[in-house]
């Protein structure tokens, strides 16, 4: 296992171009970290590399195999192992079955997209005169379990994550032509007619209709990064699979395993060299290892022996090459409150 993430992020670094002087550092670096990292996680190693390999495997299928309810609820089940992935399929398929049930005869994709933002948003017996809602006490999503899909299922209080996976993984059960798209912290919906017009779909908001422009006035965004994919594109179902992987990431973090939070990033980025969120969460973890290895422990650089001051340089370079990369694809800091 340590090998094979040596081995995954040099071939990371290479379809990212790195300067081939610091890409032997960092791969040495990383390498170095993940085997210590391993070693002292005891038992836990084993389900970091089951996830690594799931992950993996998803990502390996063909486009018209991957199932995103299942691959929302396995990742879900990574994070909260109480999650019966297989109980909240059936629940999903009884769902769709229902939103099927308020279709007129030989219904247009309108009808069947107002039959299921009904389902879902509008207060009825189809679901208990409980509607799906944003979550007001959560109002930047900073709950990670908000993001589950499982625990909007259960509480029918979601966030800009697990609103609009439910209504992909539910429109496109019923027949709809959706896709998830990305903007600065916020997902949301790309619907497609019969005419093949597209139309942006904000499910934080009753799954409404919103311009690009009002997107862009709402969560500022550069035109290099649209330009680059990084944000207001139709994500194929594999970009979906890195997206949806993001929450696992977001978990590592929140637990402060650094280790494998870059593991992941590394496999990622062999994917989709170009995808952001993996460039930032590597940055960030390799902030906090300079930090709790260094900064907390020596006054300043010149304090450090000097048989570890290589290793404080390339954290120092692995921070600074993946956020200057990301910045380089359009991506900025978002402005307070997004």
């Amino acid at each position: 296992m340590h090998f094979v993430i040596g081995h995954k992020c040099m071939q990371a670094f290479s379809l990212c171009g790195l300067p081939s002087r610091l890409y032997r550092l960092l791969v040495l670096s990383l390498l170095w970290f993940t085997i210590c990292t391993f070693a002292l996680a005891g038992p836990s190693a084993s389900k970091v590399e089951e996830n690594y390999k799931t992950i993996g495997a998803m990502l390996a299928l063909p486009e018209s195999q991957i199932d995103l309810a299942k691959v929302k609820l396995t990742i879900d089940h990574m994070i909260d192992p109480s999650v019966d992935v297989n109980a909240y399929l059936k629940q999903l398929d009884t769902m769709a079955a229902e939103v099927r049930t308020r279709f007129p005869a030989n219904p247009s994709s309108r009808d069947k997209l107002e039959a299921l933002r009904t389902y879902l948003y509008q207060a009825g017996p189809w679901n208990g005169n409980q509607p799906f809602a944003y979550d007001m006490a959560d109002l930047n999503g900073q709950n990670l379990r908000g993001r589950l899909l499982t625990n909007y299922l259960s509480t029918r209080k979601g966030n800009c994550v697990s609103m609009p996976m439910l209504f992909l993984i539910l429109g496109r059960k019923v027949g709809l032509d959706l896709s998830l798209s990305a903007a600065p912290e916020h997902y949301f919906i790309k619907y497609r007619d019969e005419a093949g017009k597209v139309y942006n779909l904000e499910t934080t908001s009753g799954a409404g209709f919103t311009r690009d422009v009002w997107m862009r006035q709402q969560r500022p965004m550069t035109d290099l990064a649209i330009k680059n994919g990084v944000y207001m594109q139709s994500a194929t179902d594999r970009q979906t699979v890195l997206m949806m992987s993001v929450a696992l990431l977001e978990f590592y973090s929140h637990e402060k395993r650094e280790g494998p939070r870059v593991g992941l990033s590394v496999m990622l980025l062999q994917h989709s060299p170009n995808f952001v969120p993996a460039m930032l969460h590597w940055a960030n973890a390799s902030l906090r290892m300079r930090q709790s290895e260094f900064e907390g422990k020596y006054p300043t650089p010149s304090h450090i022996p000097l048989e570890l001051r290589r290793r404080y340089m390339e954290l120092a370079q692995e921070n600074r090459y993946w956020w200057d990369k990301a910045v380089s694809l359009g991506w900025q800091v978002p402005p307070p409150g997004v």
